[in-house]
């Protein structure tokens, strides 16, 4: 009769044969084979803005921990988290747009769409679960399972309300942008850049508008969905020259970073209002910089590429975890962030993807490499 630790080690033994089996030479042989043979049927340009969004949203988390500790921190520090936060800001706007490129792209398919609806669904109530049973138990925090459904159980898990949202309502975007949608999208890109700039300058300035354009008025994050679909789409015919572009995204950088010090150091306290996805400056430099990779993005087949872009969901998820064991256990504030961020970086992301990579592990499945 086997106990109990006999079946948690036997299970350990099997995934760690199944891992080393990975990289016997066959094996990798034919994982390259599948690997080439599906190359170019993927734009190689979102692989590596996925990635590195990927890595910038850690990078700003952490960013995040050393700003909102002002003005208890020192102010070099502070000045190191403003100046990664005003660069990591363009990370999730260019998640969405990421989404909006490749779905608005297929076809319609109201079955299809209905499944991955209800898929993103069911990850967020199986990942608001174990996040709800993980501060119960590590970090001693309350839990009720009312509150799944009412609030984010963690601020990054607002991505993923919205994407069921987005998801829901993909047909409706597709038959939008279908067809000779040029002139239509080109409008849409102006009122969106238009309205974002107006709300960001009421935003500053405490002012609440109580009617909200449809669509875009509200939220941005349609506005980014449908502008990746635009940008890549229409990549060709947009004719921006560079230096404009560069120009542009080096102005709304300065004025996320140089905004947020001045108000911070005023209040003494951190202001975040200027790095709000909403914020004008945030969204120029994200849509610049996508349009940037688009245009000019001449990138080679990675294979740690590759496994990253598979596994950043995963990463995206599973890095708080590890965010809340270095809050738990350091005082930031004695930790210099010049070099406590790149420690702190390789930590979670290595720690992430190894998690990923055993969890599709012991699933059964290969790692997801291709």
């Amino acid at each position: 009769m086997h106990t109990s630790v006999d079946i948690f080690f036997n299970v350990i033994y099997n995934c760690g044969e199944k891992f080393v089996d990975l990289f016997r030479q066959d094996n990798c042989q034919i994982l390259l084979a599948r690997w080439a043979n599906i190359i170019d049927k993927r734009d190689e340009r979102l692989e590596y803005l996925r990635v590195f969004s990927c890595i910038f949203v850690v990078l700003g988390h952490i960013a995040n921990w050393y700003m909102r500790e002002y003005p208890d921190i020192a102010m070099n520090s502070y000045m190191c988290g403003l100046l990664l936060n005003g660069i990591c800001r363009i990370s999730v706007p260019i998640f969405f747009m990421i989404s909006g490129a490749l779905l608005l792209e297929q076809n319609i398919d109201y079955k299809k769409n209905t499944k991955r609806a209800v898929s993103m669904l069911i990850k967020t109530v199986m990942w608001g679960i174990l996040f709800l049973l993980w501060d119960y138990m590590y970090l001693g925090d309350g839990y009720s399972f009312k509150m799944l459904f009412a609030v984010p159980v963690r601020v990054h898990f607002w991505y993923m309300y919205v994407m069921i949202g987005i998801y829901i309502t993909v047909p409706l975007w597709q038959k939008l942008v279908g067809g000779d949608s040029k002139t239509l999208l080109k409008y849409f890109a102006i009122v969106f850049i238009a309205i974002t700039a107006i709300n960001s300058l009421l935003h500053s300035t405490k002012f609440t508008v109580s009617y909200d354009v449809p669509l875009i008025g509200s939220s941005c994050y349609a506005g980014y969905f449908i502008m990746g679909y635009a940008i890549r789409h229409y990549i060709d015919e947009i004719k921006i020259k560079k230096w404009i572009c560069t120009l542009v995204l080096a102005i709304s950088v300065t004025a996320t970073i140089v905004l947020t010090y001045y108000f911070s150091v005023r209040e003494r306290t951190h202001i975040e209002i200027f790095s709000d996805f909403r914020s004008i400056f945030v969204a120029l430099a994200s849509m610049t910089v996508f349009y940037l990779v688009m245009k000019y993005g001449k990138f080679k087949s990675s294979l740690w590429v590759r496994i990253m872009s598979k596994h950043s969901f995963n990463i995206y998820m599973i890095h708080v975890f590890f965010l809340d064991i270095l809050q738990q256990n350091i005082d930031v504030t004695t930790v210099n962030a010049w070099w406590g961020t790149p420690v702190f970086l390789v930590f979670m992301i290595s720690m992430s993807l190894a998690v990923s990579w055993f969890y599709e592990t012991l699933k059964g499945k290969r790692p997801t490499i291709i």
